[in-house]
C-alpha cells in the first residue's frame, strides 16, 4: 500500500468508525435499560436502528483497516472517544461497581451488605444483583470506592467513573500486547489491530467498562514480566516479580490467577533454553516460587480493611443463577422451567463447572505445556497454554459472556498465527459484537443459537472463508512480504 492509499484509508477508517461509534453512544444515551420489547413502536425503533447500524458502521471499519500499519493506536482512540461520554453500553455492570465502590466508601462490607442497600446507588443495580453481595475480589472494590470518592457520590459520574479504570486497561493492555508479541517474534501490529482496535474489545472494556479489562492488562503484564526477567537470566526474580503481578491481576478478578500458569511455562521454558535442567523438580520448583509470590500478594489484599474472602459468602450473586451464554448456566434455567427451585441448583451447577474448567485446564497443559521426559521445554507453547486456560474458564464455567473471552483473544493475537486461525478470530470479533448487541434486547436462548447459525454460514462455505482469510492476509501482509523480500519466508 503506498503512502497516500494508506493515509486515505486511515482517513477513512477513523471516520467511519467514529461515526458508527458515535450512533452506538447515542443509542446507549437514549436506552439505558435493556429489553423493552413490548415497546418497539414508533419513535421508540428509532434509538434501536441507531445502535445496530453504528455496530455495522464500527465493525467495517474495523475489517477495513486490516491492511493498516502503525495506524491500530490512532483508531482505537478515535474509535473509543464517543464510548468515554455516553452511559455504559451494553451492560449494567458499572452500576454494581458504583453501588458496592458506594458501600465501602462509608464503612460497609459489601461482602455483607446487599448492593441494594447502596444508598442513592441503590435504584440502577441490575434487579438480579440488588439482594446479592459483591462477588469481585478486594482490589477491584478499592478501586470502586475511589471512582465513588472521585465522583463525589454523584449517581451518574459515579458509574461514568468506573471508564477511568477500563482506560487505563486499554493502555496497558496495548502496551503489553506489543511487548509480548515482538518477544514471541510475532506482528505488534496484528496484536494490536486484533486485542485492542476489536470492536469486541473497545464496547465491552471502554463502553461496558468492565473490569475484565484490568485484571486482563495485569494479568499480561504478569507474563511480560517475568519472561523478560527470565531472558535476562534472572528466572527466579522473574517469578517473584510475575507471580507477585499474578495475585495482583487476581484480586481485580478471579481469573487473574490463572496467568500463572503462562508465567511458569515461559520462565521454564527460557531458563532451559539458557541451560538449565529441564526435569520435573526444576518445573514444580519454579511453580512453587511463582506460587508463593501470588498467594502471598492475593492474601495481603485481601486482608487490608479486613475483607478477606468475602466474595465466596452465600450472599454472594451466583452466575449460574441466570440465563448467560454458558451451557451449564442455560441447563440451570431450563430445569428450573420444570419447577425445580434455580437456587437448589446452583451448588452442583458451580462444582460441576469447577471440575469441567479443571480438566480443561489439564488438557491444556497436556498440550502446550512443558512436560519433562516427554515433550522438552523448546517445544511447549507457553502462550497458547495460557491462552487455552484462559478459554477453558471461560466456556466452562457457570456463567459466559463475550467480554469473558478477552483474556484468550488478548494472549491469541501475541502468537505467529496462521492465516485460518485469525480469519477465525476476526470472524469471532464480529460475531461476538453483534451477540453483546443482541442480548442487550432478547434472551441468550434466542441471541446465541443466532449467533451460532449466522457464524455457520459465514464460514462453512468455502467462498465466504475465502473472504475473512483475505482480511486475515491483509492484517499481516505487508509483513509476510518483507521477510519473503528479505529472505526470511
Amino acid at each position: 500500500m503506498t503512502p497516500t492509499a494508506h493515509r486515505r484509508r486511515l482517513v477513512e477508517a477513523v471516520a467511519v468508525g467514529t461515526a458508527g461509534s458515535a450512533l452506538m453512544a447515542w443509542w446507549a444515551w437514549l436506552d439505558e435499560e435493556p429489553g423493552h420489547s413490548e415497546q418497539l413502536h414508533g419513535i421508540e425503533a428509532g434509538p434501536w436502528m441507531l445502535g445496530l447500524i453504528g455496530l455495522v458502521l464500527l465493525l467495517a471499519a474495523w475489517l477495513r483497516s486490516a491492511p493498516l500499519r502503525g495506524g491500530r493506536g490512532l483508531t482505537a482512540i478515535c474509535w473509543s472517544l464517543p464510548m468515554l461520554v455516553t452511559r455504559p453500553m451494553l451492560s449494567l455492570d458499572a452500576s454494581a461497581y458504583a453501588a458496592q465502590g458506594w458501600l465501602l466508601a462509608h464503612g460497609h462490607n459489601p461482602y455483607l451488605v446487599p448492593q441494594g442497600q447502596a444508598g442513592p446507588m441503590a435504584g440502577h443495580v441490575d434487579w438480579h444483583w440488588s439482594g446479592t453481595t459483591a462477588v469481585y475480589p478486594p482490589t477491584s472494590l478499592w478501586i470502586q470506592a475511589a471512582m465513588t470518592r472521585l465522583a463525589s457520590d454523584d449517581p451518574f459520574w459515579s458509574v461514568m467513573a468506573m471508564r477511568i479504570p477500563a482506560v487505563v486497561a486499554m493502555i496497558v493492555i496495548a502496551v503489553a500486547v506489543t511487548r509480548l508479541a515482538r518477544m514471541a517474534g510475532a506482528d505488534p501490529q496484528a496484536a494490536m489491530w486484533l486485542a485492542v482496535a476489536n470492536p469486541l474489545v473497545l464496547l465491552n472494556i471502554v463502553g461496558g467498562a468492565h473490569n475484565d479489562g484490568l485484571q486482563v492488562g495485569v494479568a499480561l503484564v504478569a507474563l511480560w514480566a517475568g519472561w523478560s526477567l527470565a531472558r535476562a537470566r534472572r528466572p527466579w526474580l522473574g517469578l517473584i516479580v510475575g507471580g507477585a503481578l499474578v495475585g495482583l491481576a487476581g484480586t481485580v478478578k478471579q481469573p487473574g490467577v490463572l496467568a500463572g500458569l503462562g508465567l511458569v511455562a515461559l520462565v521454564h521454558r527460557q531458563a532451559v533454553a539458557d541451560g538449565d535442567r529441564d526435569t520435573w523438580p526444576a518445573l514444580v520448583g519454579r511453580a512453587m516460587a511463582g506460587a508463593t509470590a501470588a498467594i502471598t500478594v492475593f492474601g495481603g489484599l485481601s486482608a487490608i480493611g479486613g475483607l478477606g474472602l468475602g466474595w465466596l459468602n452465600d450472599t454472594a450473586g451466583s452466575p449460574a443463577s441466570v440465563t448467560s451464554d454458558s451451557l451449564i448456566a442455560m441447563t440451570v434455567q431450563v430445569i428450573g422451567w420444570t419447577g425445580v427451585p434455580v437456587p437448589r441448583l446452583v451448588g452442583p451447577a458451580t462444582a460441576i463447572s469447577l471440575l469441567l474448567t479443571a480438566a480443561a485446564i489439564v488438557w491444556c497443559w497436556a498440550r502446550w505445556g512443558p512436560l519433562p521426559g516427554r515433550r522438552g521445554a523448546a517445544d511447549s507453547s507457553p502462550m497458547a497454554l495460557q491462552a487455552g486456560a484462559f478459554a477453558a474458564f471461560a466456556v466452562c464455567g457457570a456463567s459466559l459472556q463475550p467480554w469473558y473471552l478477552i483474556g484468550a483473544l488478548a494472549v491469541v493475537s501475541t502468537l505467529r498465527l496462521s492465516r485460518r486461525t485469525t480469519s477465525a478470530l476476526v470472524l469471532g470479533g464480529v460475531l461476538g459484537s453483534g451477540l453483546c448487541l443482541l442480548q442487550w434486547f432478547s434472551s441468550p436462548f434466542l441471541a446465541l443459537p443466532l449467533a451460532i447459525l449466522v457464524g455457520l454460514a459465514a464460514w462453512l462455505p468455502a467462498g465466504a472463508r475465502r473472504g475473512w482469510e483475505s482480511v486475515a492476509h491483509r492484517v499481516a501482509g505487508e509483513r509476510v512480504e518483507a521477510e519473503r523480500t528479505a529472505g526470511l519466508g
